[in-house]
């Protein structure tokens, strides 16, 4: 999960100045895929995707109790549709990790094919002849 730690803070992505394109499709899988993990697993946490608005990095994954996000549909965890008025950085603070959210953690990182998931084509508007999609 080549972008999990810049998702962590809103010092990621350089502060906000670096943000790939890849980014916003990347931290909807990561929280679609850990969710599924973690309620597997049986953890009482949940992530959600947060789209902060302001100066700093815009894409962030935040913790919540696995209740408090229940009956809440998949995508709008994943898409940063959903807060409920809640801003993490004035109204809450975040659960801890349980072990279970832990070890689905551990396991999306473990999982060379996480990052495979999304495929994000850049253009060049005008010039459709201009291959702009080298491999990292």
């Amino acid at each position: 999960m080549k972008y999990w730690e810049e998702f962590q803070s809103k010092w990621g992505f350089g502060d906000g100045d670096a943000v790939p394109p890849d980014a916003w499709a990347l931290r909807y899988v990561y929280v679609r895929e850990i969710n599924r993990l973690a309620a597997a697993k049986g953890s009482a946490v949940r992530l959600l995707a947060y789209d902060r608005g302001g100066m700093h990095n815009p894409y962030l994954i935040c913790r919540v109790p696995a209740d408090m996000v229940l009956g809440v549909p998949e995508p709008d965890l994943c898409k940063g549709a959903w807060a409920n008025g809640w801003k993490p950085e004035t109204d809450w603070i975040e659960p801890g990790e349980d072990d279970a959210m832990i070890e689905a953690v551990e396991e999306a990182q473990a999982d060379d094919g996480i990052d495979d998931l999304v495929d994000v084509d850049v253009s060049i508007a005008g010039e459709p002849g201009i291959d702009c999609n080298i491999a990292a």
